[in-house]
């Protein structure tokens, strides 16, 4: 039989397990403003907060805190290491073993986005005494390790059959556009177009549906964690394509022509078809490699900078002729050509007079690739 005190026992741990997820989806929102403000992932800022709190510590450190795959924490400390985020030292108890830090300036700036929040949280600590300060750190400590000690029942699932979703975005004040993929997506199709009226963008998911949000421009789209990230295999020394099981995901997004973009997928994608012949684009970039990557470029302002990297089966560029191209090949691969002329490896080749140009495509193939064709577009 309950009492009036034991109801009210019940009641009050009610209300702070509820505060607790208030407090959760709080933090995450407020960890995904300063990320975009960044122009990183949540996950990105959660693990420079990490490394801020903890000090440096082992890549591996790192995976367990975020209970992040070992892969999946390399990518990420690799694009937070040339973002000028972290950097890699060694360690000095084994220099045979990597352990990461903070770099001052960038990461720094991301902390102290947090100094109010924290303040906060201090000053309502201040009225407490230290009996109660040690129970709500017994009771946090507690909370942390049942959630890494209990994983999500739905991680990893593979999405719906037949799940299928349009969202769109308005331009709002918006002068200029960004499109960020954090994750990996399956076969995505990216075009330029001058129908979206006063919509940013409009997309359409098939199979695998991502969240998608937007801030002043920035579109950012997320996927579920999905067995179709592991699609590439490198076979007797050649990258090949192993996501056939997957080809009914599709990603299709039209981006309003009317405004500049920069385009970043940072996880890749299985299969990666990009018509910007419609858009004026101010960088592009492929983090995590794709099976096939098919570009058509538009007119470049000023010198575009476009990074295809994280390996590919077949990568195809089409420009418009007369548009100057620069292409660098950082990567190993079987065959690379410009306009027919093969490039050597490693090596730079340029049509005439693209040193001189102003307006100018620089692509760079920074992964393993099989073919790379630069051509003009004969059509």
């Amino acid at each position: 039989m309950s009492t009036p005190d034991s109801r009210e026992r019940d009641a009050l741990v009610a209300a702070i397990l509820r505060a607790t997820a208030d407090l959760a989806a709080a933090r995450v929102a407020y960890a995904q403003g300063v990320a975009e403000r960044h122009g990183l992932a949540a996950t990105d800022v959660e693990v420079l907060r990490l490394l801020a709190s903890e000090g440096a510590m082992p890549v591996g450190r790192v995976g367990e805190l975020t209970a992040l795959t070992t892969g999946a924490t390399t990518r990420l400390i690799d694009r937070l290491e040339q973002a000028g985020f972290v950097r890699r030292l060694p360690d000095p108890a084994d220099r045979r073993r990597v352990i990461v830090e903070a770099a001052a300036g960038r990461a720094t700036a991301v902390q102290q986005a947090f100094d109010p929040v924290d303040e906060a949280a201090t000053l309502a600590l201040g009225s407490l005494d230290d009996a109660a300060l040690a129970g709500v750190h017994a009771y946090l400590v507690a909370c942390v390790a049942a959630l890494r000690a209990t994983p999500a029942q739905d991680d990893g699932a593979a999405p719906v059959p037949g799940a299928e979703a349009s969202v769109g975005a308005p331009i709002a004040s918006a002068t200029a556009g960004r499109l960020v993929f954090v994750t990996g997506a399956p076969n995505v199709t990216i075009a330029g177009s001058r129908d979206l009226g006063a919509e940013l963008y409009r997309a359409r998911f098939k199979g695998a549906v991502p969240s998608a949000r937007v801030r002043d421009g920035m579109i950012t789209i997320r996927f579920p964690r999905l067995a179709w990230f592991d699609w590439r295999a490198r076979v007797a020394g050649e990258w090949v394509n192993a996501s056939a099981h997957w080809k009914r995901n599709q990603t299709d997004l039209h981006l309003n022509a009317m405004l500049p973009w920069s385009i970043e997928l940072r996880g890749g994608a299985t299969q990666l078809r990009a018509d910007l012949r419609a858009l004026t684009v101010s960088s592009f970039e492929v983090a995590g490699g794709a099976g096939s990557m098919s570009l058509r470029l538009g007119l470049p302002v000023g010198r575009v900078p476009i990074v295809l990297g994280g390996g590919a089966g077949e990568i195809t560029v089409v420009r418009p002729p007369g548009v100057a191209i620069r292409l660098r090949v950082k990567g190993s691969y079987r065959d690379a050509t410009l306009d027919g002329v093969e490039v050597w490896s490693p090596g730079e080749i340029a049509t005439p007079g693209a040193d001189a140009a102003t307006d100018r495509f620089d692509i760079e193939i920074a992964g393993g690739v099989n073919t790379v064709a630069v051509r003009v577009d004969d059509r």
